[in-house]
């Protein structure tokens, strides 16, 4: 089968090729997911240069966090999966940019009719992780002010439109004319630059010095102590990115100031799992197995109702991933870029 590789440590034009490889074998847990799209993630940008990433791998192994396919084999207590266009999150949330793929059976979740095959690719990821921040997490309330970064990516995008739908107020933080215009379209209320603009001015001036009683972080770094500034008090500080930290969040940051501010900082991960000792060992504490239909189930009746839709930048080949890679790396890209593996692209 064809597969987006990546062959050595580099940058992605440098790193990344497509080449035959094995169908994967059944295995237990998991379903083989015959794949029609796959999306791109960050985290496929830190696993090619070998950098920090939630799960290392060494080359050659086959990129992809999430994909989008029908089943076609299934362990005998999920015999029901199998010839169902599911959206998935990938075994060790790689292998998705292939013909064949490999999910959990905890995390395959079946795709609404209204959504085609890229779109069910772009949706997983972004959708469950940001509801889990906003609602189970974040408690986020109808005409509470939320304040997110990287408004206008595959993250962002999803988020602005839960929260909009939740009856909550959106301050969008994005690059440029381009990206906010996109940000306004989905519905946010502020915009906020911050190539431009004092983002601890605009977020005072617009919710009349009280702060933002919940901000979602898509990006970390140098951002995070500027972002405390704009917590409201008791609020809700959500890091969900660490995209412009160089140790990927590992580098830490002063408790005392969460102390002096008055407000919470609020973990969550996109994990559905039952929870073991040796994950909790290295700090890992995935949602509960059966949070995850629920989630979903919430988010496919927004779907229906017309309130949410993943947000697709570009649709690429194959071939195109490393490129499309370098495009993410340097913020040239809105919402989410799908790799199709029909010739359906534009």
């Amino acid at each position: 089968m064809r597969a987006v590789r990546v062959v050595r440590h580099a940058r992605p034009t440098e790193a990344v090729e497509v080449q035959e490889t094995d169908v994967p074998e059944p295995a237990p847990g998991m379903v083989v997911v015959k794949v029609a799209a796959a999306s791109l993630n960050f985290g496929d940008i830190a696993r090619s240069r070998g950098t920090l990433a939630s799960v290392m791998a060494e080359p050659p192994f086959t990129l992809g966090m999430d994909a989008c396919g029908v089943v076609e084999a299934a362990p005998d207590d999920a015999g029901h999966l199998v010839g169902r266009r599911v959206m998935a999150i990938t075994h060790m949330a790689m292998g998705g940019m292939a013909e064949y793929a490999l999910a959990p059976v905890t995390s395959v979740f079946e795709v609404p009719d209204e959504l085609d095959d890229a779109e069910g690719a772009a949706f997983v990821l972004p959708f469950h992780t940001t509801y889990l921040a906003l609602h189970p997490r974040g408690r986020l309330a109808a005409g509470e002010t939320v304040l997110i970064t990287a408004a206008a990516g595959a993250l962002g995008t999803a988020a602005v439109q839960l929260a909009k739908a939740a009856g909550a107020r959106v301050i969008a933080v994005a690059g440029g004319p381009e990206k906010l215009e996109l940000c306004r379209r989905l519905g946010a209320d502020v915009l906020v630059d911050h190539g431009s603009d004092d983002i601890f001015e605009r977020v005072m001036e617009a919710t009349g010095e009280q702060g933002a009683e919940v901000v979602l972080d898509l990006v970390g770094g140098d951002l995070t102590e500027k972002l405390w500034t704009c917590v409201a008090y008791a609020g809700r500080y959500l890091p969900v990115g660490f995209n412009d930290d160089p140790q990927a969040g590992m580098t830490g940051r002063p408790l005392r100031r969460v102390s002096m501010g008055n407000f919470s900082v609020v973990g969550v991960i996109l994990s559905y799992a039952p929870q073991s000792k040796l994950m909790r060992q290295f700090g890992v504490v995935p949602n509960p197995p059966d949070l995850g239909p629920r989630v979903h189930e919430a988010l496919c009746q927004l779907v229906r109702d017309g309130r949410v839709r993943p947000h697709i930048g570009r649709r690429i080949s194959p071939e195109q991933v490393a490129g499309a890679l370098e495009d993410h790396e340097q913020r040239r890209t809105t919402g989410r870029t799908v790799v199709v593996f029909d010739g359906s692209v534009h």
